[in-house]
């Protein structure tokens, strides 16, 4: 497989889509290429979380959107998911879609957040609550005559409740950060190298780490094995190449004994037997012919003449009797349908 660096965009494009198939269930695809929904659950609620590709992509961010909204860390107001680790930090050359989706989802049902809706809910009713227990009653300094003054009194009516506020307790996207210093977050804030550091050692960046690692190992082996399989199958394309040589002398073969088949079997044939033996008659009586010519030109005497003449004519005779017979069998054979 070539790297990603010899790839070309749509060839990138495709990979990481595919990723989305091969890391998370339930995928569906809205628009090829382009607009995904993955479905699942957490905390008893259904979420969708839809993936959305730019024209741009792999080369820009995908944006990732979950429904219902959800009060996260990762999710800003819209639904729209920002500020999770494998986001931040993707790329076209080490990145896969396919595990930063599964990351995120992974989160959500690892700690299930809570529906934006509930939480406006819970922040309304608070502010009510507030404005009910406000100060109900309070006095007044109060004089006891013009030329004289008294010390002001005031009061606080007993059923007043100071007001505690119902802080919802908020969980940071990055807790490592809290146990650090200001100069290590200054330098963090500043210096690449150590923001690069920081994300390798996040706990879901590690596990994404860690199942890279396993599926190298995993290919690693697979290699292997089909590495000590190669004299096993150059042995198997040996043989079949072996076989094919003779199944292509057999069939050079084959085709050559057809060919002489038919010559014999076009010899042979019925028909072409009474041929020749009407050839043969004819040929064995103009033989006799031309005995008869010689005894009378006085070229041969009685006893040859008489020899020559009886021995053709007899052959003569033979062969049109043999011609006439088969002629009638294969009549008889050729009305029956034969």
């Amino acid at each position: 497989m070539l790297p990603r660096s010899y790839k070309t965009d749509a060839e990138i494009r495709k990979y990481q889509t595919n990723t989305l198939m091969v890391f998370n269930d339930n995928v569906r695809e809205i628009y090829e290429g382009e607009e995904y929904e993955i479905s699942f659950t957490s905390g008893g609620n259904s979420f969708c979380l839809k993936v959305l590709l730019s024209r741009d992509f792999p080369n820009e961010k995908p944006t990732l959107k979950v429904y219902p909204v959800v009060h996260h860390p990762w999710v800003d107001s819209d639904g729209v998911i920002k500020s999770a680790p494998g986001l931040l930090s993707f790329n076209v050359h080490s990145s896969d879609l396919g595990r930063v989706v599964q990351a995120i989802i992974r989160e959500f049902q690892r700690d299930p957040p809570p529906l934006a809706s509930s939480v406006n809910i819970t922040t309304a009713s608070t502010s009510i609550n507030d404005e009910v227990h406000q100060p109900s009653q309070l006095t007044y300094p109060l004089f006891t005559s013009t030329n004289s003054i008294s010390i002001p009194t005031y009061s606080l009516s007993s059923n007043y409740l100071v007001p505690q506020p119902n802080y919802m307790q908020r969980k940071f996207p990055f807790p490592e950060l809290s146990g650090m210093s200001y100069e290590d977050l200054k330098f963090l804030d500043e210096s690449v190298d150590r923001q690069d550091e920081f994300i390798d050692e996040l706990p879901l960046i590690k596990e994404q780490n860690k199942a890279l690692d396993d599926l190298a190992l995993q290919i690693e082996e697979m290699a292997v094995s089909n590495l000590s399989k190669k004299e096993i199958l150059e042995e198997l394309r040996n043989s079949v190449d072996q076989r094919v040589d003779e199944v292509t002398k057999l069939v050079l073969e084959n085709e050559q004994l057809l060919a002489s088949y038919q010559t014999l079997s076009d010899k042979y044939a019925p028909r072409n037997i009474q041929e020749e033996l009407r050839s043969a008659a004819r040929k064995m009586e103009a033989e006799s012919e031309k005995v008869a010519e010689s005894f009378l030109n006085g070229t041969i005497d009685v006893d040859k003449f008489i020899s020559n003449f009886i021995s053709t004519r007899m052959t003569s005779q033979a062969r049109k009797t043999k011609e006439e017979k088969l002629g009638q069998q294969l009549d008889k054979l050729e009305r029956a349908g034969f």
